[in-house]
């Protein structure tokens, strides 16, 4: 393989000496001709300084005249350095950036769960800038397990130029049976109890009865007594059982709401002027290109950022600009029937936030005008679970009388 040719000159002098000089060094040469008295020939580049060397010893000073394949490319880049100075960086930062992380991707569409993530990784040092092979990757998915409840699973990859963050959002469990922490049912509101499904409990309240909040239902303290007659007369005998009380306490309740929507209001008005944000974002720094913050109220209205890219490795540095629309909280006086729309609004989404689980059978609005604004009163007749777990602890020491009498018996057997 020829790195190219060079095409040579040579002037006076005898040619034919020149000429059998070449032949006895056995010197590959092409293209030659002989012109009054200049002899041009072209020479590869590999035996380019045995041919120089041969012309002088000879007598001859041969002059280049023109470069041909990698030789004349090798000679243009030689004149320019800027060209090698700039692949020789390329190279530089692409091994660099390689173990460099500049991006994070976490798969999660909770914002919450990914800034909790983004946290635990930077107060770790893992973030923009981080040297890639000095992270161990197996702790950090630990730390994230660990600090953050509502991760079940953590996964990090090394993608590039950057890691990716997989996870497993842990689900709350629904609540189950605590095995050996006793509860009891407790009214969560006064009512009259119309359905009771009871599985494990003693049951305080009948049906048809009326409880108040907070009173006992269901009872995990379950006392059963029998009576016997010895020679010393009538003995009873009691026996205490600790349960998790487990059932449904169905009824109807009423509950009262007033929503209120006074005539002097605040609304958010937009102006109509604009203004754009530019930072110059260097790996986890933002640093704003604007010397003044402008004043008012303002609210993002897209965002986006711009980073250069080189062989697919995104950069860690670029632009982002962020557009605002200035907007000003105005005094707005509203009419009567503005108000009363903005209370049965209001009304409305209470019921389907926080009447969902129950059955509404009548609900009756009262509405009052005043000076301020108008004041809507509802009142919710509901049916639903009336009742809520309430735990309770027992004590060490408390032990049923028949477990004492039980060991009693086996100590004694053991003495015989």
């Amino acid at each position: 393989m020829t790195l190219g040719s060079i095409d040579y000159k040579i002037e006076g002098g005898n040619v034919a000496r020149l000429l059998d000089a070449f032949t006895k060094e056995k010197l590959i040469y092409s293209e030659l001709r002989e012109t009054n008295d200049c002899l041009t020939l072209k020479i590869s580049s590999e035996h380019s300084f045995r041919f120089e060397k041969l012309c002088r010893k000879e007598g001859f000073e041969p002059e280049k005249m023109a470069y041909h394949g990698m030789m004349r490319f090798y000679r243009n880049l030689i004149k320019r350095p800027g060209i090698i100075l700039g692949a020789f960086m390329s190279v530089l930062l692409m091994a660099y950036y390689s173990n460099v992380i500049l991006t994070i991707k976490v798969d999660t569409d909770d914002p919450i769960i990914y800034g909790k993530i983004i946290d635990v990784l930077n107060s770790d040092g893992v973030k923009a800038g981080a040297y890639i092979p000095d992270i161990d990757l197996v702790i950090e998915e630990r730390s994230l397990k660990s600090q953050i409840e509502e991760v079940a699973w953590a996964g990090i990859s090394r993608t590039g130029s950057g890691i990716a963050v997989d996870i497993i959002e842990a689900i709350e469990a629904e609540k189950g049976i605590t095995v050996g922490m006793p509860c009891h049912l407790v009214a969560c509101e006064d009512g009259v109890i119309e359905e009771i499904e009871l599985i494990d409990g003693q049951l305080m309240k009948c049906l048809g009865s009326g409880v108040t909040k907070g009173e006992i239902v269901v009872s995990g303290k379950i006392v059963t007594e029998n009576s016997e007659w010895t020679k010393e007369g009538k003995v009873i005998n009691s026996k205490t059982r600790y349960t998790r009380s487990i059932g449904t306490i169905l009824g109807t309740f009423t509950r009262t709401i007033v929503f209120e929507q006074p005539f002097d209001t605040e609304e958010k008005v937009l102006t109509g002027k604009k203004r754009k944000l530019t930072h110059l974002e260097l790996f986890s720094a933002r640093i704003p290109l604007y010397t003044k913050t402008p004043e008012g109220y303002y609210e993002t209205e897209k965002e986006e950022k711009h980073f250069p890219e080189i062989g697919g490795f995104v950069l860690p540095f670029g632009l982002s600009e962020i557009d605002l629309r200035e907007f000003d909280v105005r005094s707005q006086v509203i009419n009567k029937e503005e108000a009363l729309s903005r209370t049965e609004k209001a009304a409305y989404r209470y019921e389907q936030n926080f009447l969902e689980p129950y059955e509404i059978r009548v609900r009756d609005s009262k509405t009052e005008i005043t000076k301020d604004g108008v004041r809507l009163t509802v009142t919710y007749e509901l049916y639903g679970n009336l009742c809520k777990e309430s735990d309770f602890f027992i004590p060490k020491y408390i032990v049923p009388e028949s477990e004492k009498r039980q060991k009693e018996n086996v100590q004694d057997s053991e003495n015989y």
